[in-house]
């Protein structure tokens, strides 16, 4: 799967870890006291700015060295696993994705970057259920984004019904949801229900910023409806505005073709 998966949590994993230091104005710089657990907090920030910024090598430097000085912290596990999915070692990149819900059964964070894993590594079912679990906890602020990925875990491998229903979900807990909006216009289209997906497409762009991937599906739903002057509309925004994009790219390939 794709990254849609919104997304590996990582700024709001640790955005509670502070470095405690001393306050003892004749303390020297070098002489910050840390506790173990605030020493691995901000070691485990470190790894994510690193592992964002592409890279990896310092990245695995100092989640490990985060690992060492706090090996039963969640979050720190949660970012361990992260960065390990990103180095393609999948056996640590899931023990630690899976001891970090152990140790935090109920953290939604944690739960919704382990479902993301398993999502995208075939384990469609098992994934979602780590999304719902973390879209009931009722103190998670963004629920959501964990219903938006559940019906992209649930359309990926064919469920469609499901997907819909938790897209629907997503969407009445926040109506402009563009991703939410996006996919479940998609998921209509695909399954041939064209009004559905024309609605959703304009009411996408009645209320969001158009981007290349919502123009260039509403161009594929206008002329699958026949409504040929809709389409074009549709297509000369994308070929403006989006002249160099690879939606861009299929529109004038799809126009060659029928021409």
């Amino acid at each position: 799967m794709n990254r849609q998966l919104l997304v590996l949590t990582l700024v709001s994993l640790l955005s509670a870890g502070c470095v405690s230091t001393t306050t003892d104005s004749k303390a020297n710089p070098g002489d910050r006291e840390e506790s173990p657990h605030d020493a691995a907090a901000y070691n485990a920030q470190l790894a994510i700015a690193y592992l964002k910024q592409g890279n990896l090598a310092a990245a695995q430097e100092k989640i490990d060295r985060a690992l060492s000085q706090d090996s039963q912290n969640a979050k720190v596990r949660t970012t361990a696993g992260l960065i390990y999915d990103r180095l393609g070692d999948d056996k640590k990149a899931e023990g630690y994705l899976s001891s970090a819900v152990r140790l935090a059964p109920d953290d939604p964070d944690v739960l919704n970057n382990y479902g993301v894993y398993l999502c995208r590594n075939g384990k469609a079912k098992e994934g979602s259920r780590q999304f719902l679990k973390a879209a009931g906890n009722p103190l998670y602020r963004t629920p959501e984004i964990a219903y938006n990925n559940a019906g992209l875990c649930m359309k990926k491998v064919g469920m469609t019904a499901e997907a819909q229903q938790y897209f629907e979900r997503a969407l009445a807990i926040k109506p402009k949801f563009a991703d939410a909006l996006m996919q479940l216009a998609d998921l209509n289209f695909e399954q041939g229900k064209m009004n559905e997906a024309q609605a959703l497409v304009q009411r996408y762009l009645g209320g969001l910023p158009a981007t290349p991937q919502i123009l260039w599906l509403g161009v594929r739903v206008e002329r699958a409806l026949g409504n040929r002057a809709a389409a074009d509309a549709y297509a000369k925004r994308l070929k403006t505005e989006y002249p160099k994009t690879e939606q861009t790219k299929a529109l004038l390939e799809s126009e060659r073709q029928s021409g």
